[in-house]
């Protein structure tokens, strides 16, 4: 087994040009677990990935793709109403399956469905980018058996599955596996809404993931929950109820909730008919926020930079709420301060809120990379 740990990108860039990945197994980490793969189009190694397995067949593998934007590349339509979560989730822990008609993966769909995912790595995603084609991969384990882990066990008994191992260094890795979570998208018929169907659960709880399909959320973040992102929270979930839009807003603090608005927030809010504003309860972001949030919107750069180092999976659906409607700077803290630069704080948010609405109820967010379209 070749390896190529933690490569540099020349370095990748001349090995597939010398050599590239056909006819090849491939140990990989997804960004969550390690994987044996292999080029969808090879199928003679496809075959000998179920013989090593011992599984039957081909039918179900994983495809792995290098971003969202591949499907419009290649003239693959992803259902409309799983468009959200792939924005939320991808790069993640989500696998999709979904209708796909495309010739090059009849070999690995069921029922005419394939299962896509969009993996965390960088490198692994580098690497399918080079091999412009998408990567098969499962775990390493023979069928019905857990899969294996330890680094130093799949060198030692599997080492002889793979021709090449190309994954970042094992000590930047992390320690826990996480099986992605697999949903199937089912459409909708004779009128019926579309619905999603738990595979597998993995890392990624389906309940949440339920949640985000039926009503995404978009989460407005400030230093304590207690001015200016529940400013935004409110004004954000009275404008999508006046306009009858599927959305809705969440906030949270970077430091410890359990506060109450502040007075001149209150105010400002109940002035606008808000009235339930009263019962707000400031709280801290955690893991599962992030997570959950189809889009988290900060008032300052700083606390968006912070929750981006603190969760670089998630990291390209983080801005500031400027930004995301084309504006620089932050939206200074008002706390302290007198009613006036409350009423001038609260008059921002709200213009720069109803913005954000616009441009979600027109469809012309992008949360890919940020753009407005």
């Amino acid at each position: 087994m070749r390896k190529l740990i933690a490569p540099s990108v020349r370095k990748l860039e001349r090995f597939m040009a010398k050599e590239g990945l056909v006819g090849k197994t491939i140990l990989h980490h997804t960004g969550s677990m390690f994987g044996i793969g292999c080029l969808v189009s090879d199928h003679a190694t496809i075959q000998r990935v179920c013989k090593l397995k011992q599984r039957e067949n081909s039918k179900g593998f994983i495809l792995l793709v290098p971003d969202v934007g591949w499907f419009e590349d290649n003239g693959i339509r992803i259902p409309a109403p799983l468009s959200p979560l792939t924005k939320q989730y991808w790069p993640g822990n989500l696998t999709l399956v979904f209708e796909c008609d495309h010739p090059q993966f009849e070999h690995v769909a069921v029922d005419g469905k394939v299962a896509f995912r969009v993996p965390n790595d960088d490198l692994l995603r580098l690497l399918i980018d080079l091999a412009n084609e998408p990567m098969v991969s499962t775990s390493v384990n023979l069928s019905r058996l857990p899969a294996e882990e330890d680094y130093r066990k799949i060198v030692r008994q599997y080492s002889s599955w793979f021709d090449v191992a190309i994954h970042p260094a094992v000590r930047s890795l992390p320690t826990d596996a996480r099986h992605s979570t697999v949903v199937e998208y089912i459409a909708g018929a004779n009128q019926q809404a579309p619905e999603l169907k738990c595979l597998r659960e993995g890392s990624i709880p389906f309940y949440e993931i339920k949640k985000s399909f039926s009503t995404p959320q978009v989460t407005f973040v400030c230093t304590a929950n207690i001015c200016r992102s529940p400013m935004a929270e409110k004004l954000f979930n009275y404008i999508v109820q006046q306009r009858n839009l599927n959305v809705r807003a969440d906030s949270c603090g970077l430091i410890e909730g359990g506060h109450m608005i502040s007075t001149g927030s209150l105010q400002l809010l109940l002035n606008k008919g808000v009235l339930e504003a009263q019962s707000h309860v400031s709280k801290q972001i955690t893991p599962q926020i992030v997570s959950e949030s189809w889009l988290l919107l900060t008032m300052e750069e700083r606390q968006r930079d912070f929750i981006r180092n603190n969760e670089p999976h998630f990291k390209h659906k983080i801005f500031t709420l400027n930004e995301m409607v084309g504006e620089q700077g932050d939206i200074e803290d008002p706390y302290g301060s007198e009613f006036a630069t409350y009423q001038k704080t609260f008059e921002i948010i709200e213009d720069r809120v109803t913005r954000l609405v616009d441009l979600i109820e027109n469809r012309k967010l992008s949360l890919s990379n940020g753009d407005i379209k």
